[in-house]
């Protein structure tokens, strides 16, 4: 077991904020090289995935996500909330999105998957926190679901609480949930440090590393080649990402560091 003593965690660096859009770019590029190390990825059953955008974004930041995971079989589906506005987007449309997902669940008789990006994944986890008997499984791509602002960008930070009208709740130790559970992050993501958007892994919970920019994560082959293979998982045969031999070069030992450990304290 880890042991450290614990300090606040660090924001990522102003620096990486202002590459952001440059970096996301060259990875959505790098998709056409990728693609037949993306079209290598196991393939499932087909079934409903509900893709939830960033915190400012709309479902046209998923368009590929949804298109890639529709090129595999699967039934993929925006969240059809419009823009997301934070709590705000919340407050007004949670009662909608639980009805989307019911809906297309038959009402828990068929079981979705949620992707969600940044914020989208903290709602993606409360939706399945309420509601786990409609959910198969939920992937969080960057989610500060740990819930600690100190780790997000001020920057971003004081753009989400004049959107939202108000700032995020204050920090509290993540629930558990009662699905499968993968963290996606990125140690040089320029937006939320991986102290939020990590947790330990447990029985059916993980964290998945890959070298991109926090934008990015919805247009990156690595995480696309992840988000398909955990969703190739048949139900009740969970079993951790395990990346093989040349693919190992796209991802990152997954684990949190000592220095995410005590930031997360």
């Amino acid at each position: 077991m880890l042991t450290t003593t614990s300090r606040a965690p660090r924001a990522p660096s102003a620096a990486l904020a202002l590459v952001e859009l440059g970096r996301a770019s060259l990875e959505t590029s790098s998709l056409l090289l990728a693609a037949p190390f993306m079209a290598d990825a196991p393939r499932g059953d087909g079934h409903d995935v509900v893709v939830l955008p960033g915190f400012a974004f709309s479902d046209v930041s998923t368009f590929l996500l949804r298109a890639y995971l529709r090129s595999l079989g699967y039934r993929a589906h925006d969240w059809d909330l419009g823009r997301n506005l934070g709590l705000r987007t919340l407050a007004r449309g949670a009662a909608a999105l639980a009805s989307r997902i019911d809906q297309l669940s038959d009402g828990g008789r068929r079981r979705v998957s949620l992707v969600g990006h940044s914020l989208g994944g903290v709602i993606a986890r409360q939706y399945a926190l309420e509601y786990p008997g409609h959910v198969r499984q939920v992937i969080c791509l960057g989610s500060p679901f740990v819930g600690d602002p100190r780790a997000v960008n001020p920057l971003v930070l004081r753009l989400h609480n004049s959107i939202a009208g108000e700032p995020p709740p204050v920090r509290r130790p993540p629930p558990r949930l009662t699905v499968p559970f993968t963290a996606i992050f990125s140690r040089s993501d320029g937006i939320v440090a991986p102290s939020d958007c990590t947790d330990a892994d447990g029985e059916e919970a993980e964290n998945i590393e890959v070298f991109s920019s926090h934008c990015g994560l919805v247009s990156h082959p690595a995480v696309f080649y992840a988000v398909a293979d955990r969703l190739a998982l048949p139900v009740g045969q969970w079993r951790p990402f395990q990346a093989h031999g040349w693919r190992k070069a796209f991802f990152g030992p997954s684990r949190p560091t000592v220095d995410d450990v005590a930031e997360a304290a």
